[in-house]
């Protein structure tokens, strides 16, 4: 390869790939559905009279049941398939408005813990069949779309079931969510292509291939994807809590929260379209960087409303375009059996980082108020090399092709 050559992805227009749209649609009605339901979880266990601290310990378990199933999910699509792993996905998942319909804490937290497993189930099966529908069309395009359907779906989804309980009651909007989750797995099941399970020739279908997870390549889009969610960590908790400290004002921490999904859904959309037209090395290299350089600024300027808000935004923005690029790394560098797999090990590195970065967050402002910033912000300099060796081997000759 010419060291300007990318690896080679589909070119067709997303509008001429039938399974690229039933994507897209069956995504956006499922995240209509999912979206909202866990802060309305959290409402109604509050209503039935529950602490606070048993609250999160069912946020938890079903957040730790995903990510541990996320670990195994790869090797359950070798067996069965990407797509009949989404289905199952979804059908567990759907499991989880019967909380709406209990009253027992062991009923609630069965059925979360339930639905937590086939959240996860669900997730990394949609995504391995982008991955796959990738080689076919603009993976970049399509993976910015994807993504922007969670929050078209919380956009949606929120009004709508906040309707729903105030006209009815949480009994008929646990009906309807479950009306949605069938409806998303008829589009699914009637709209998306099986394709046969490719079966490791190594390891046996029932057990995680360890020696896949070692290799190179996987480790190097696990670091670039856990290091990011490191720094997107303490963006999303400290950003808003700053601001409102500092200016005392909700609606300006509600502006914020609403520019940045504006402004974050364009980049995500323009880091595709670059990525698919010039290949993904310099859109990731230009989104760490611009982390790097929003760490330093806001080392200096958390007492400033401008800085928090403008450099909050701008380096939210390169942590969203970041997360629909990564599914480029994933296509470009590893064998199309393996992405569940590896997407599988992506869930649950995100899980661990998410929680990493909050915490450290939390830690490193008793010191000083810009140190959480400066410290993650740096801490993006390791991806930047890894995305430079990451590619440079595909210089080289390596394809994913050659990685088993």
């Amino acid at each position: 390869m010419a060291m300007t050559d990318q690896p080679v992805r589909g070119s067709v227009p997303l509008w001429r790939t039938p399974e690229a749209l039933i994507l897209i649609i069956a995504q956006l009605v499922l995240s209509i559905r999912d979206m909202p339901i866990g802060a309305f979880m959290l409402v109604y266990l509050q209503g039935q009279g529950y602490s606070p601290t048993v609250i999160s310990q069912i946020s938890s378990s079903a957040q730790i049941a995903g990510m541990l199933t996320a670990m195994v999910t790869g090797s359950i699509a070798q067996r069965i398939g990407n797509k009949w792993v989404w289905v199952g996905g979804i059908a567990l998942a759907a499991l989880n408005s019967l909380v709406f319909q209990s009253t027992s804490v062991w009923w609630i937290a069965g059925w979360w813990v339930i639905g937590g497993v086939g959240m996860a189930l669900a997730g990394i099966g949609s995504a391995s069949i982008l991955t796959f529908i990738g080689g076919k069309t603009q993976i970049g395009v399509l993976s910015s779309i994807y993504i922007l359907c969670f929050t078209v779906g919380g956009v949606v989804g929120n009004p709508l079931i906040g309707w729903l309980i105030t006209r009815y009651d949480y009994h008929t909007m646990s009906i309807a969510a479950l009306v949605m989750s069938v409806i998303g797995i008829g589009i699914v099941l009637f709209g998306i292509p099986h394709t046969a399970p490719v079966k490791s020739p190594t390891n046996a279908p029932n057990q995680i291939d360890w020696q896949f997870i070692r290799n190179p390549h996987a480790l190097l889009v696990m670091g670039m994807r856990g290091l990011a969610t490191v720094n997107y960590g303490v963006l999303t908790v400290l950003i808003p809590l700053l601001l409102n400290q500092t200016a005392q004002d909700v609606y300006l921490v509600a502006s914020y929260a609403s520019t940045m999904l504006v402004v974050a859904s364009l980049t995500q959309f323009l880091a595709g379209r670059a990525a698919d037209k010039w290949g993904a090395l310099w859109p990731t290299i230009i989104c760490f960087a611009v982390m790097v350089g929003c760490g330093g600024i806001l080392f200096w300027g958390t007492h400033s409303i401008t800085l928090l808000f403008v450099c909050g935004i701008i380096s939210n923005a390169a942590a969203w375009a970041l997360s629909s690029l990564m599914y480029l790394w994933v296509a470009d560098f590893i064998p199309s059996d393996r992405h569940p797999l590896l997407l599988g090990w992506l869930h649950a590195t995100w899980s661990i980082c998410m929680v990493i970065g909050s915490l450290l967050g939390g830690w490193l402002i008793l010191y000083t108020q810009g140190l959480p910033f400066l410290v993650t912000g740096l801490l993006c300099l390791v991806p930047v090399w890894f995305t430079w060796k990451l590619y440079r081997s595909s210089w080289h000759g390596t394809t994913a092709a050659e990685i088993t």
